[in-house]
């Protein structure tokens, strides 16, 4: 099975990286951008209604192009490398703004399914 080629758009994937100042405040800074294509919908139905409940508005699915891999770094946090994507819950994607801007939206999960897919939450 693969996806329908007129729901797939272009978007950008931002890894975030945490930069402690000298006084020992962190801040999330995200790196350049790299593009992917993927398909994009609302969150609905009733299990990502009871897991999100009135942050369901603020959710949307994304479902990546293409074949993946998962590899565990040294602090046993997993990556879902995909070509050139290194995907991580927290980093940031530009769904609705261009790829130079701030993220719009950051992963709260990965789903490894045939396809991978996220769930991003609308940054504030």
């Amino acid at each position: 099975m693969r996806l329908k080629r007129s729901r797939l758009r272009q978007y950008y994937h931002r890894k975030k990286t945490v930069k402690k100042d000298k006084e020992g405040g962190t801040s999330e800074e995200f790196d350049p951008a790299l593009p992917f294509c993927a398909e994009v919908w609302p969150a609905g139905g009733k299990l990502q209604c009871e897991i999100y409940g009135e942050r369901l508005p603020y959710i949307r699915n994304v479902r990546i192009d293409g074949g993946y891999r998962i590899q565990s770094d040294a602090r046993g946090i997993l990556h879902y490398v995909c070509g050139d994507l290194d995907l991580v819950e927290g980093d940031g994607v530009c769904l609705y703004v261009p790829g130079d801007s701030e993220p719009d939206y950051r992963i709260i999960a990965i789903r490894p399914y045939r396809f991978l897919k996220l769930e991003v939450e609308k940054r504030r």
